[in-house]
């Protein structure tokens, strides 16, 4: 099954950015047989001041998302769609939502961002804090992906969820093993250069799954904050299969099942787990 991830670079503009994201979707070829899978990093569609995240949010159905349902229709792909803010009934808050839709344009999963950055100097003083302007999601679920005669049971997660790996775990623990952990992110520069590549590959290995991880990229927000690019696909092995570097693009792969199989029978690791009280 061919995987692509959108890497882009969202700024300010709502309307630039959804653009720029609309030409290189139309690069994406409808599929001749079986589906692929498109996914977009965090907060896609616009990036800048919390009140400007929080004018841009939509309803479910609605504005942005309605949007996403109906690039997975017009393209015929399964569409990971990143994360928007989402309205919440506390106006005075969103939800960081990540969303998927099948090729038909139905949502097929809703997940809404656990674990929020919080920034703060030594004082406790608030340097960048999330959860100035989000509110925490409450739960993790599944979803399938169906290609040809084969069904991908996946999971996606945001961007700083990436460092609590018992987010995974815990819903393997009570649903099963997962076949693709998707990473909508729009992970740092300045933390991206250590860490990005060594997170992405601890979560495929542990969790003997892809990772199919697209972040956001370059400059934003008047040059304060710069993110890390480099979009990536890694195998359960955790061999990386494809990568981006810093620019605006796509990054395609193949992934297949037996590799999974491979993996598992190698080191057969999720069976033998063992919980010690």
């Amino acid at each position: 099954m061919k995987v692509s991830c959108i890497q882009t670079n969202p700024e300010s503009s709502l309307q630039d950015n959804l653009k720029s994201l609309e030409n290189l979707l139309k690069t994406i070829e409808k599929p001749v047989y079986g589906t692929g899978v498109i996914v977009l990093p965090e907060v896609f569609a616009v990036m800048g001041s919390d009140n400007l995240r929080k004018e841009s949010a939509s309803t479910l159905g609605d504005g942005i998302f309605k949007s996403a349902a109906q690039w997975a229709r017009q393209l015929g792909h399964y569409l990971i769609a990143g994360s928007h803010a989402e309205s919440a009934e506390d106006q005075s808050k969103v939800f960081n939502t990540a969303t998927a839709f099948d090729p038909s344009g139905r949502l097929i999963n809703v997940y809404r961002k656990i674990h929020l950055f919080n920034l703060r100097d030594p004082q406790g003083e608030p340097l960048y804090c999330e959860s100035d302007v989000f509110l925490q999601g409450q739960d993790t679920s599944t979803f399938i992906i169906e290609h040809e005669n084969e069904k991908w049971k996946c999971m996606t997660i945001v961007c700083y969820d990436l460092r609590f790996p018992e987010i995974v775990r815990r819903e393997i623990s009570r649903s099963g093993p997962i076949d693709i952990l998707f990473v909508p992110a729009a992970f740092t520069h300045q933390t991206g250069k250590d860490h990005w590549e060594v997170l992405l590959r601890a979560r495929a290995i542990e969790n003997q799954c892809y990772v199919v991880a697209c972040n956001q990229t370059g400059y934003h927000s008047e040059g304060r904050k710069r993110n890390w690019g480099h979009s990536m696909i890694v195998d359960p092995w955790g061999s990386i299969v494809a990568t981006a570097e810093e620019n605006e693009g796509i990054v395609n792969a193949e992934i297949l099942k037996e590799t999974i199989q491979s993996s598992r029978t190698r080191i057969p690791a999720l069976s033998d787990r063992v919980f010690v009280n």
